[in-house]
C-alpha cells in the first residue's frame, strides 16, 4: 500500500494523490482509536455506538475503493476481494480489542461489516451504471 503512494505518476490529479495518502493515514488512525484502552468519561451518555462503527468502517471501505481506483481500473472482482479483506480486518480488529481493556462485541463487528458492505455495494452500483 505504501509503495503505491510513491508510485503515483506526475500527471495524476491532486484527488488521486490524496486518495493514496488518505487510506493509510485513516487506517492507522482507526486502528489506534479502536485499540486505545477505554477511558471512562464522566457524564457519558449511554447509547449505542453502532452508527459510529458503521460509519467508521464505511469510510474505510470508501477510502479503500478510492485508493484502488487511483491505482488501477476497478472491476467487480475487486468488490468481492476487497470486501472480504475489509470484513476480515473488521473481525480481527474487533477480536484484538479484548487485549487492551475493551470488549469484543459481535454486534460491533456486524455494524462494521454492514458499513463495508453498504458502501462497497453503492460504489459498485455507481461504477456499473457509469460503465454502461
Amino acid at each position: 500500500m505504501f509503495l503505491a503512494v510513491s508510485a503515483v505518476h506526475k500527471g495524476s490529479s491532486h484527488w488521486e494523490r490524496a486518495a493514496l495518502i488518505a487510506l493509510p493515514v485513516y487506517w492507522i488512525a482507526l486502528f489506534i482509536a479502536t485499540h486505545y484502552p477505554r477511558v471512562a468519561i464522566p457524564g457519558e451518555i449511554p447509547h449505542s455506538d453502532k452508527l459510529i462503527h458503521f460509519s467508521a468502517f464505511g469510510l474505510l471501505a470508501f477510502l479503500f475503493w478510492r485508493f484502488e481506483q487511483a491505482r488501477r481500473a476497478i472491476g467487480s472482482r475487486f468488490v468481492w476481494a476487497g470486501g472480504l479483506a475489509l470484513i476480515a480486518y473488521a473481525a480481527l480488529d474487533e477480536y484484538l480489542q479484548q487485549f487492551v481493556g475493551r470488549f469484543t462485541d459481535l454486534n460491533d463487528f456486524i455494524a462494521n461489516a454492514a458499513g463495508i458492505v453498504v458502501v462497497l455495494t453503492i460504489l459498485e452500483l455507481i461504477r456499473r451504471r457509469r460503465s454502461r
